[in-house]
């Protein structure tokens, strides 16, 4: 048998002679060792101490001892996947770093517009409502919502009122309507909201257009075989972006049923 593979673990050549005379035969003191390799004791003491180190031998007192082969190989390969893995962690997060900033660069120079020309993600719910809520006190016109059942009327509810006082226009139209919501329904039309009812399939996206110039939005979508729901918030003044969205309202909302 070659001991040589074992330069993979880190082992020199004199350390690869060494390991081969205490697996052969067993235990031996360090006085042996000095004798039968023909080292001096400050190499000697080196060496084991590299090898102790791996795992590859023990040292009670004087004794220098093999250990094991499977537990000691076994160790090092768990030290080096863990070693790997890091590695490959930083290693992916360094990509994500680079693409990040150079797919934007790229995108610019090869379409002629970066991404952020045409959306702004949103980092969370609680920031797109916020975000909202600025955007209706901008409105001069019109606002116009396609929500599910408008689960968040009342933190809206206050700058809608001020937009109606400032005579802008705004329209609601609901995905759905039941006991959850008819009473927000009956707030929203007793304080001259148009609300109406879209006939459409299920829609996995919902939205605020202000004045047709600034849109908020949020997709809905489903990974395969996962009943999770993911969405991703987001904000565009682009032009082609909002007419969009303006298209699809004013689609919908010609169809839908007044309430």
């Amino acid at each position: 048998m070659s001991f040589d593979k074992l330069k993979v673990v880190g082992f020199s050549d004199l350390e690869i002679k060494l390991y081969e005379y205490l697996i052969k035969k067993g235990s031996c003191k360090k006085e042996d060792l000095l004798r039968d390799l023909g080292l001096n004791e400050k190499d000697l003491n080196e060496h084991i101490s590299k090898m102790s180190s791996l795992g590859a031998i023990e040292i009670v007192d004087d004794l220098v001892s093999p250990s094991p082969p499977r537990s000691f190989l076994q160790k090092y390969l768990r030290l080096k996947e863990v070693e790997v893995d890091l590695q490959l962690a930083e290693l992916k997060k360094v990509v994500n770093e680079l693409q990040m900033v150079l797919e934007p660069i790229f995108s610019e120079s090869k379409y002629g517009v970066r991404l952020e020309d045409l959306w702004q993600t949103i980092e969370s719910l609680s920031s797109m409502e916020m975000e909202t809520i600025r955007m209706i006190s901008r409105a001069n016109s019109e606002i116009s919502i396609l929500a599910e059942r408008f689960s968040y009327y009342p933190k809206v509810r206050e700058e809608l009122l001020s937009a109606l006082d400032r005579k802008v226009r705004v329209r609601v139209l609901l995905l759905a309507l039941d006991k959850e919501n008819e009473g927000r329904v009956e707030d929203l039309k007793r304080n001259k909201v148009e609300v109406r009812l879209a006939r459409c399939d299920w829609r996995s996206v919902r939205f605020t257009l202000v004045d047709r110039r600034e849109a908020i939005f949020l997709i809905w979508a489903k990974k395969s075989g996962e009943n999770r729901v993911f969405y991703r918030p987001g904000y565009t003044k682009n032009p082609g972006m909002v007419s969009v969205f303006s298209d699809s309202f004013e689609y919908l909302w010609d169809k839908a049923l007044p309430l």
